[in-house]
């Protein structure tokens, strides 16, 4: 009987020292994952702020465009009321408008 259980508790600790080293393997792969994580954190960092600068981006550029649109129009002129033919060269708008300026409007030339 006491053969037996000196069997017994060899062949306990031969399992408690495989479970101890497959534990600290565990521990030592858990560690290396926790530290891959926290790099991948580290280097996700900078690009999450870039796709949320480049996210911002369309509307500053929206933005941008319709300053610009608005500059560009500031000058202009809207005439109502005056005929408008669709293949009219620049110098006869220019002429039909000179003319209803100083016939409409009653401004000299």
């Amino acid at each position: 009987m006491d053969q037996r259980m000196a069997v017994l508790e060899k062949y306990m600790k031969t399992l408690w020292l495989a479970l101890e080293d497959r534990v600290k393997r565990v521990d030592e792969r858990v560690s290396k994952l926790e530290h891959s994580a926290e790099g991948a954190d580290i280097a996700a960092a900078p690009v999450s702020s870039r796709i949320d600068d480049l996210e911002r981006e369309p509307d500053s550029l929206r933005e941008d465009l319709t300053y610009m649109e608005s500059q560009s129009m500031r000058n202009n002129l809207i005439f109502t009321g005056v005929p408008e033919v669709e293949s009219e060269s620049p110098d006869t708008t220019e002429s039909i408008l000179r003319k209803h300026l100083t016939d409409a409007l009653k401004i000299a030339r």
